[in-house]
């Protein structure tokens, strides 16, 4: 859990508290790697597989800049740095973290619509590795409802290849239903979500027929309150094709999708060309989105 400015997509420079789920279903060895895999790094060298004895904290490890720049937060050599706790420790933390605007230990409250729009309060990014494993959804949803938790103003930031179906979601011809009852837990007072999704394409290594799953997406356009945008990772024009067929791919399954962003890849800031992939934005009509963490404070963890 860390305080910081959001850095990507929707809410650039957004006060945020960062809540991170350790694990994730893709490795994304691709991503600061040659187009061709034979050049890869073998796997055993990858910077999440490598000894560091004295590390106590994931917090204490390097940054990783070849792969994915969050690898130690689902290599499974480090899961014994994870944090176990029940929901009521977590939203206990969440208190205890000092951060700016924090009234009377609450969260942000008001209207979903107005939630979304306001610029004088933090909102709360569920991020990982990958939140929405199977195992993390009843726990996303319990953290939702719990009564302490008073924020309108939250992101959830996914892969996109997860269906959300956290306890009662049920599946209805070709729609998502989302059951009434959910409303005696309170859940449509807090319910309102942007989903930040990142597809995977081939730069990063993961296969397409398991990185772009529009039934995924679906099923966040579902929840109510939405708000859904996709943020590509790219490094030159030859990824444009790919986001171009994503997009389609969606758009043929019927996904709401209000936004599509490009951002650069890269995990250290010498690594990155932003003129490069704004200009592509500006060409092919997408937004772009910075790295702005990296430009204010490096590649490190907690930021």
């Amino acid at each position: 859990m860390f305080y910081s400015l959001q850095g990507e997509g929707r809410y650039v420079g957004v006060p945020s508290l960062f809540l991170r789920l350790f694990g994730c279903n893709f490795e994304c060895t691709g991503f600061g790697q040659s187009r061709n895999k034979d050049e890869w790094i073998p796997e055993e060298y990858m910077p999440h597989n490598q000894d560091y004895p004295d590390v106590k904290s994931i917090e204490d490890l390097p940054v990783p800049g070849v792969g994915c720049d969050s690898s130690f937060s689902w290599g499974k050599k480090w899961n014994h740095l994870a944090h176990y706790e029940d929901i009521d420790t977590i939203i206990k933390k969440m208190d205890m973290v000092d951060w700016y605007g924090k009234k009377n230990n609450e969260w942000i409250t008001g209207d979903v619509s107005q939630a979304l729009l306001q610029d004088d309060g933090v909102h709360l990014v569920i991020t990982g590795g990958e939140p929405l494993l199977k195992g993390f959804q009843p726990g996303i949803f319990e953290l939702m409802k719990h009564p302490d938790l008073k924020t309108r103003f939250l992101t959830i930031e996914t892969n996109g290849t997860q269906i959300f179906n956290p306890y009662d979601y049920f599946y209805e011809g070709n729609e998502y239903m989302f059951p009434d009852h959910y409303k005696k837990f309170g859940v449509n007072k807090n319910a309102g979500i942007t989903w930040s999704v990142s597809p995977k394409l081939s730069n990063s290594g993961e296969a397409w027929s398991d990185a772009i799953r529009p039934e995924a997406l679906a099923s966040y356009n579902a929840w109510p309150y939405s708000y859904l945008y996709l943020k590509f990772v790219i490094r030159d024009e030859e990824d444009i094709k790919e986001v171009q067929q994503a997009v389609k791919e969606y758009d043929h399954a019927r996904v709401n999708i209000d936004a599509v962003y490009l951002m650069p890849e890269g995990a250290l800031d010498h690594q990155i060309e932003e003129k490069k992939i704004a200009e592509l934005a500006l060409k092919y009509g997408y937004k772009y989105s910075p790295r702005l963490h990296l430009n204010l404070f490096g590649n490190e963890w907690g930021t």
